[in-house]
């Protein structure tokens, strides 16, 4: 039997129970599987109901203020991923009519939507017979082949997104693509995968050699880099803080912020701001292909009060913005929030 037909099968009686799996429209799968980037689906649920509650369709996203949708997105991190979402729902309100392409190769076309995100828009909600391949789904590939090509290699990928498609010819995408990564998730994880009840032990390669343990194979990472910052809460004589909003592009693009600065290393170590500012902490905060260590400095000077990109605000206006992860966790730390 061909692993398609027993992958579509396994999923149609063991897959998992999602909310975005019970639709074909397209708007609310494409909110969900970039909500899922880089998410947990334990956190990812949350979000996704209050981000199609407050934005149900895409007229409504395109004709949000950029703030509002940053907003909904606080806490998520990748902040590009929701600019992505509000430039791409304006092309599809103001030049196609709200409506989306049916295929990959014209959903890529939006901004913010790349390979993986236009195929599971295009097999989830209009059926295109194309494969979905995310990490879980690589994972599964590479035993089921017997592959040693990296899988964190870009150059490969095509390899294993071939292999894909060619399983999901005559079969349902939608079940088949769904039950490839409820494989990943719930059978062939990464450590200790549960072979006998796979439903494509016969076929996988890596089961009959042996290597479960061995696949995938990944390239090893370069060094993380670190980056040093010092972070400044200056208040006025009212005991409102002072926020500025980041460019849209670049790190934390469109957010707001506490003022601050990147300082060398050195620099950083000796945590001190000037006299007139009170070092309080230091914290560490993790990106993806980097490591963030700030210091927290307070001053209530009006000498800090000049910058014309400053805004002024109290306290409990903080919720009305949208920061990022690391400003909030300073904001808790000083139980100003």
């Amino acid at each position: 039997m061909a692993i398609g037909i027993k992958v579509t099968q396994w999923y149609k009686n063991s897959g998992r129970d999602l909310p975005w799996r019970e639709t074909k429209n397209p708007y609310l799968i494409w909110i969900a599987e970039v909500i899922l980037q880089q998410t947990r689906i334990e956190q990812g649920i949350q979000y996704y109901y209050r981000f199609i509650e407050r934005f149900p369709d895409v007229f409504s996203l395109s004709s949000a203020p950029l703030d509002d949708v940053l907003k909904q997105w606080e806490g998520l991190g990748y902040y590009s991923r929701a600019r992505n979402l509000h430039a791409a729902a304006k092309t599809l309100a103001e030049e196609l009519g709200g409506k989306f392409p049916t295929t990959h190769t014209e959903l890529i076309r939006l901004k913010g939507i790349g390979p993986y995100t236009a195929r599971a828009i295009s097999s989830f909600a209009f059926g295109e017979a194309t494969g979905v391949v995310d990490g879980n789904v690589l994972r599964v590939a590479s035993r089921i082949l017997g592959d040693h090509s990296p899988i964190n290699e870009q150059k490969y990928r095509k390899n294993f997104q071939a292999a894909v498609d060619s399983w999901v010819q005559g079969v349902d995408p939608r079940a088949f693509n769904h039950g490839m990564m409820d494989l990943g998730s719930t059978v062939c994880t990464p450590t200790k995968p549960a072979c006998m009840i796979c439903p494509v032990e016969a076929d996988c390669v890596a089961r009959q050699e042996g290597l479960e343990a061995i696949l995938p194979i990944k390239s090893k990472k370069l060094k993380r880099k670190v980056r040093f910052f010092n972070f400044y809460i200056y208040k006025n004589e009212q005991a409102e803080i002072a926020i500025q909003q980041r460019p849209l592009e670049g790190l934390w693009g469109g957010l707001w912020e506490i003022p601050n600065e990147e300082i060398p290393h050195p620099q950083w170590e000796k945590q001190e701001a000037g006299s007139e500012a009170n070092f309080q902490f230091s914290f560490k905060h993790v990106f993806t292909h980097f490591d963030m260590m700030g210091n927290v400095f307070e001053a209530s000077s009006p000498n800090h009060a000049n910058s014309p990109s400053y805004t002024y605000i109290s306290t409990d206006k903080i919720p009305i913005f949208a920061f990022s992860k690391a400003v909030l966790k300073i904001f808790h730390r000083l139980g100003i929030l």
